[in-house]
C-alpha cells in the first residue's frame, strides 16, 4: 500500500476496520480507563503505562497496547479517529518487515455501560483503536543491556550489525512519493526540523546551537548534492526503518527491531546510512562509542565498504541526533505529560542537540581552569561524555605519582604535601605528555586541573600548535559562597579525588592569575545548569571548524 498524503487521506482505506461513530470520550477519560485491568478481558495484570510525544503504552503481564496521541505536529496528524485507525494498520503492516509475530493485531477500543473494552467483535461504541503486540522480554532489551554494561555486549553489537546489514540488503530500493527526489526530501526534512525547532531557542537550545546547524545544513547541501542524487541511482534509498534506535531493539533470538516509522514515509524511506547513523549516534550518546565501533564494522563486513560513509554518516547523526531533541522537546509542552516526565524530557533534549552540536567540533585540547571547587570537573565530565574525548583529571594523576589510591586524603596546607611547588611541576608535566600523546593518535582530550599559572596555561597551548588541534581554555567563575558550599559537600564524599577544603581558598584566590587577557578563553559561570554550559561550550568549540565538512 503506497503512503497516503496526511492532507489527503481516504475516508474508507481498503482492508481496515469499519469506522464507528457516536460515542467520543476525550483523551484523559480514555487514558484512565485504559490503566483499569477490566478494560482488557482475558489480561492478567497489573497495569503499567508509559508514553511518548506521540504515543500511549498501556503493558498488561503479556501484550502491549499501543494508542495514538490525539495530536498534530504538521509531520503527523493523529487527531481524528479515522487517521489514528489507518496509522494503526500502517504500523501493524510495516514492523512486520523487522518484528515479525510480535505484531499481532488492531483492536478496537468500546465505550460499553460498565466502562471501556477492548478486542474484536465487541459490544459498544468504537472510541478509539490500540496495536496489540506480545511484550518482549525485557532482560533482552538493548538499553536495558547497555545499563547493565553487559559483558557480552560488543559480541551482540556484532551480530546486531550483520543483522541490520541483510535487513538493509533485502529492503525495497525506493522512490519517494508524490515524484520527490531524495535531495528534495532530506532538504523539506532539514528544513521542517529547523522550523519546529525555532521555538525551543532559549530553553532545549542556545540560539548560537541553531545558527550553527543552520549554516552547516545549507554547506552541505551546496558542496554535497550531487552525491545524493548518484546514492539514490544507486539504490541505496531504502524504505528502512526510521527510528533505529537502542530502546526498539530486543536481542533476543531473532533479533527483533520494532517501532518503526509509520506516519510518514519521508521520514522512513532515505539512504541507508541514515537508518544506520540513528543507532550509531544513540549507542554515543549513551557514552558506548566501543559498542557504536563494533556495530559498524560488523555492517561493513555484510553490506562491504561504503566509499561514501565518512561525508555522509556524520551528516545523518547530527539530523538524527536533532530529531531526537526536536520531539522530546515536543513533549516538554504537553500539558498532558507528568511533570516529571516533562522535566526528564527537557534534560535529554538539551543532552540531544548537545550530541547534534558535538559532530561539528573539531579535534581540540581543553583545558579547564579555576578555583578548587567551582565546579570544573562536573562540566569537565559531561562535555567528555558528549564529545567521546579522553578525560585527564589532575587530582587523579597527582595521587597517583605520589603512590596513593585516588580516594586517598591529603590533609597539608596549601602549597605542602602532594600540593608543593615540585609536585605540581611534576603533575603538570606528566598531563603535558598524556595530553600530547593522545593528540598524535587524532583524540580530543580534556585536561581538568584549576591551571591556576600561566606559565602553565602556555605549555599546553604549544602542543596544539605542533599538533594541529584547536585549543580552548574553559575559565570557569561563580559566586564564593557557592564554591564554598561545594568544598563542604565534596568534604563529606569519600569517593572524592580532590583535597580542595574551605580553609584553602583563600590560599588559593591570592596565588590564582586568571585568564583575564589571555586568546582562547571561554569564560563559564557553573552557577548555572551542566548542560546548558556544555552547549554553550560546543557552540564555541564548533565555530572553530574548518569551511571543510567533517570526515569522521
Amino acid at each position: 500500500m503506497d503512503q497516503v498524503q496526511l492532507s489527503r487521506l481516504p475516508r474508507q482505506p481498503a482492508n481496515l476496520l469499519p469506522i464507528s461513530s457516536g460515542v467520543r470520550m476525550d483523551a484523559e477519560s480514555l487514558h484512565k480507563a485504559m490503566l483499569n485491568l477490566e478494560t482488557y478481558p482475558g489480561e492478567d495484570g497489573p497495569v503499567t503505562f508509559r508514553e511518548t510525544h506521540i504515543s500511549q503504552l498501556y503493558f498488561t503481564a503479556r501484550h502491549v497496547y499501543k494508542v495514538k496521541k490525539r495530536v498534530d505536529f504538521g509531520f503527523l496528524n493523529f487527531t481524528s479517529l479515522d487517521r489514528r485507525r489507518f496509522y494503526c494498520q500502517e504500523e501493524l503492516r510495516l514492523n512486520s518487515r523487522f518484528c515479525p509475530d510480535t505484531y499481532l493485531e488492531i483492536v478496537e477500543i468500546r465505550h460499553q455501560r460498565t466502562g471501556c473494552r477492548v478486542g474484536t467483535g465487541l459490544e459498544g461504541e468504537v472510541v478509539d483503536y490500540a496495536v496489540r503486540m506480545k511484550r518482549l522480554p525485557q532482560e533482552y532489551m538493548l538499553d536495558v543491556l547497555i545499563k547493565a554494561d553487559e559483558p557480552t555486549l560488543c559480541d551482540e553489537m556484532k551480530r546486531l550489525g550483520h543483522h541490520i546489514g541483510k535487513l538493509h540488503l533485502a529492503s525495497e530500493s525506493r522512490r519517494h512519493a508524490g515524484g520527490r527526489t531524495h535531495t528534495e526530501t532530506v532538504t523539506l526534512n532539514w528544513e521542517e526540523n529547523l522550523r519546529q525547532t525555532a521555538p525551543f531557542i532559549g530553553n532545549t537550545l542556545p540560539p548560537g546551537c541553531q545558527a550553527l546547524v543552520t549554516a552547516h545544513v545549507a554547506r552541505f547541501f551546496d558542496e554535497q548534492t550531487a552525491l545524493l542524487q548518484q546514492r539514490e541511482k544507486s539504490g541505496f534509498v531504502i524504505d528502512g526503518h526510521g527510528d533505529l534506535h537502542a530502546e526498539h531493539i530486543c536481542l533476543s533470538d531473532p533479533i527483533c527491531i520494532y517501532d518503526c516509522i509509520e506516519f510518514n514515509e519521508r521520514f522512513r524511506v532515505g539512504d541507508r546510512i541514515a537508518d544506520l547513523a540513528f543507532l550509531l549516534m544513540d549507542l554515543e550518546y549513551r557514552n558506548r562509542r566501543d559498542l557504536a565501533k563494533s556495530l559498524l564494522s560488523a555492517y561493513l563486513e555484510t553490506t562491504g565498504a561504503d566509499p561514501d560513509l565518512p561525508t555522509l554518516l556524520p551528516f545523518y547523526k547530527i539530523y538524527r541526533a536533532w530529531v531526537r531533541g526536536k520531539v522530546l522537546s515536543f513533549l516538554t509542552c504537553d500539558t498532558s505529560a507528568n511533570p516529571a516526565e516533562r522535566q526528564t524530557a527537557r534534560l535529554k533534549a538539551q543532552s540531544y542537540f548537545s550530541q547534534a552540536i558535538s559532530y561539528l567540533c573539531p579535534p581540540s585540547l581543553i583545558l579547564t581552569c579555576g578555583l578548587m571547587g567551582v565546579g570544573k570537573t562536573a562540566v569537565a565530565r559531561e562535555l567528555a561524555q558528549v564529545l567521546g574525548a579522553t578525560l585527564l583529571r589532575s587530582d587523579e594523576l597527582r595521587k597517583q605519582l605520589s603512590g596513593l589510591a585516588p580516594t586517598d586524603r591529603d590533609l597539608s596546607d596549601f602549597g605542602r604535601g602532594i600540593y608543593s611547588t615540585n609536585m605540581n611541576e611534576k603533575t603538570y608535566q606528566a598531563l603535558l605528555e598524556e595530553a600530547e600523546s593522545l593528540l598524535a593518535c587524532g583524540q580530543t582530550v580534556i585536561v581538568d586541573a584549576s591551571f591556576a599559572l600561566r606559565l602553565n596555561r602556555e605549555q599546553f597551548r604549544k602542543i596544539t600548535k605542533k599538533n594541529g588541534v584547536a585549543f580552548r581554555i574553559l575559565w570557569m567563575t561563580c559566586n564564593e559562597k557557592t564554591i564554598r558550599d561545594r568544598l563542604r559537600r565534596r568534604q563529606a564524599s569519600a569517593n572524592e579525588a580532590s583535597d580542595g577544603r574551605p580553609e584553602l581558598l583563600d590560599r588559593q584566590i591570592s596565588t590564582f592569575q586568571p585568564p583575564l587577557q589571555e586568546p582562547d578563553v571561554l569564560q563559564i559561570d557553573t552557577s548555572t545548569e551542566i548542560e546548558y554550559n556544555v552547549q554553550l561550550i560546543l557552540c564555541d568549540l564548533a565555530e572553530k571548524m574548518p569551511e571543510k565538512l567533517p570526515d569522521n
